[in-house]
């Protein structure tokens, strides 16, 4: 069998048979061989959180078709960041590895008991021997040596994301190209934040994206970002 590499999440794994194609990770449909790819320019994916979208399928029902990308001119409607065309080649050993990120967040909550939700994370900070400022920077966020530096004038769910994704660069040691780290310690923070074993639980009873937000503490776009990796989009209202 051909080894597949999964284009949501970055899982590589073999079929076992023809007939089960979707990824073992997340369930995702968009998997293709590792060694050959069939781009289409209307599919896009986003930079930093590996969203991929298909501009030519309309919009699920309930969600505002004024977010929708149209053309790599257009943020991704998870994270905001920079959309590429999907088909461009990309060196497979150069993915990120969501799974081993999800793996240590996991692992952090082993660990360490974090309360929530919402959970906090100020304390597991520390404990990593971290310092946490919250200040007015003139950048989205960033971990200088030891400390995680927070603009303050971000609302408070984008604040605690911030922290969890620099956290994500602490534990995972990162040091390399921004295209494997960034949606390694997005997939790490969307994780501590949003456990999805946790998260699959209350959408059972709230299955609602607003909702859920308030729950864990979130923003929207982070909790849809969560819901998506979970393969639970379809659970779900706005």
């Amino acid at each position: 069998m051909t080894e597949l590499v999964c284009r949501a999440c970055g899982e590589h794994f073999t079929p076992k048979s023809q007939f089960e194609q979707d990824c073992v990770e997340c369930g995702s449909d968009e998997v293709e061989a590792v060694d050959a790819y069939d781009p289409e320019e209307h599919e896009l994916r986003c930079e930093w959180c590996r969203f991929e979208i298909d501009t030519t399928i309309r919009p699920d029902e309930g969600w505002d078709p004024s977010n929708t990308p149209r053309s790599v001119d257009d943020p991704c409607p998870l994270c905001g960041g920079a959309l590429v065309p999907a088909g461009s080649r990309t060196d497979v050993r150069a993915l990120p590895e969501s799974k081993m990120a999800r793996g240590a967040a996991r692992k952090l909550h082993r660990d360490h008991s974090l309360p929530g939700p919402p959970y906090v994370l100020k304390g597991l900070a520390e404990r990593l021997g971290l310092t946490v400022q919250i200040e007015n920077f003139d950048h989205d966020g960033m971990l200088v040596g030891r400390t995680i530096e927070i603009p303050k004038q971000v609302s408070l769910p984008v604040q605690r994301f911030v922290l969890a994704h620099e956290i994500g660069h602490f534990v995972l040691r990162h040091d390399g190209e921004r295209d494997k780290v960034e949606p390694e310690a997005n997939a790490l923070a969307s994780e501590l934040l949003i456990p999805r074993d946790e998260l699959l639980q209350r959408i059972k009873s709230t299955p609602s994206i607003r909702a859920l937000s308030r729950t864990f503490g979130v923003s929207r776009q982070a909790m849809a970002y969560a819901v998506m990796t979970a393969g639970a989009l379809g659970s779900v209202r706005p």
